[in-house]
């Protein structure tokens, strides 16, 4: 007994969801792809924004013998996002490279 499946049908007006061909499926992830990197390169482009606001507030910040609570996160969160743009710019170096 052969078991059809209408939704692999090419031209079935009754399967569940519309044919998607390798071709377009491909067209369709190289699209998304290509809309996650400029979202990326956006998202990017803010962090380092942010970044350098934060680290500006503190230079202004006048020195204290001990730092409070939020001082010493806010200080955490700014090498943490250091730290994730420099490993962003490496692994794109690293991406160049071996094309």
């Amino acid at each position: 007994m052969i078991f059809r499946r209408p939704e692999l049908e090419k031209d079935n007006p009754i399967a569940p969801e519309p044919y998607v061909g390798p071709r377009r499926r491909l067209a369709m992830a190289r699209a998304a792809a290509l809309k996650n990197e400029a979202d990326a390169g956006k998202m990017k482009e803010a962090l380092q924004a942010l970044v350098r606001a934060a680290a500006r507030f503190l230079r202004e910040q006048p020195n204290v013998s001990k730092p409070g609570k939020n001082l010493v996160a806010l200080r955490d969160a700014i090498a943490k996002a250091d730290e994730v743009l420099a490993a962003d710019t490496r692994s794109k170096g690293l991406r160049k490279a071996r094309r």
